[in-house]
């Protein structure tokens, strides 16, 4: 299968542990009061190296990194069997930290996660706040989460990479203060792209500004 090779040697250019931070760090550094430090860590570990790679992860948030995000398509990640021992962590770190997911649906290389496995993980861990990457990729695909979600208060969708239509159907089903922008760049669409897609929802001002900053920095700070 050409889809199922092609993430596998994707994977294979990964390196062994956890990705190297520096770049993050060095960026945040240029404006701490505007960059939010996330780790990229990826829980599919052999039992050996757990400490090692969870040591790697408290070490980065003694740095101040206030967030985890992982990326279920690339590491085959099921939720929440195979982070459960990473959400304990980071809850007994600091309840406050979000958990930023890469969300994955089935496709011929990967089974996928669903928004029954979010909610699973929501219900589990009420105070963990979860973040849902590129939440309105599809029309079916934002209408499944937002009717699906909208009962857990802990869980917030992210805007790149979706459609404008996607994205106006979750802020009316969940609500405006759910729904944090972003962007994926460099690696997908230009950054005025995404910032034009909140800018002609028919939506108030104030309610632009939420979901381009205050959201989010409510989220991180409070």
């Amino acid at each position: 299968d050409v889809v199922k090779r092609a993430f596998e040697n994707l994977r294979k250019l990964m390196p062994e542990g956890q990705l190297d931070h520096q770049d993050v760090i060095n960026v945040s550094n240029k404006d701490p009061e505007r960059f939010y430090k996330f780790f990229w860590f990826n829980p599919k570990i052999k039992p050996e190296d757990e400490d090692s790679n969870y040591k790697v992860l408290e070490n980065h948030f003694d740095l101040g990194f206030c967030g985890v995000k992982i990326h279920s398509g690339i590491h085959l990640i099921k939720i929440p069997r195979d982070i459960i021992k990473l959400v304990t962590f980071m809850q007994d770190y600091n309840k406050k930290f979000p958990l930023f997911i890469h969300f994955t649906p089935k496709f011929s290389a990967f089974g996928g996660i669903s928004s029954k496995d979010i909610a699973k993980l929501a219900k589990s861990y009420p105070n963990l706040r979860i973040i849902i990457g590129h939440a309105a990729l599809a029309m079916e695909f934002a209408i499944d989460l937002g009717l699906s979600l909208k009962q857990y208060k802990n869980v917030f969708f992210e805007t790149s990479c979706s459609i404008p239509y996607g994205i106006l159907s979750l802020i009316k089903m969940v609500g405006h203060k759910r729904v944090l922008f972003g962007t994926d760049a460099p690696v997908t669409n230009p950054i005025k792209l995404e910032i034009d897609k909140i800018l002609c929802l028919p939506i108030t001002d104030d309610q632009k500004r939420d979901v381009f900053f205050n959201n989010i920095d409510s989220i991180i700070r409070n």
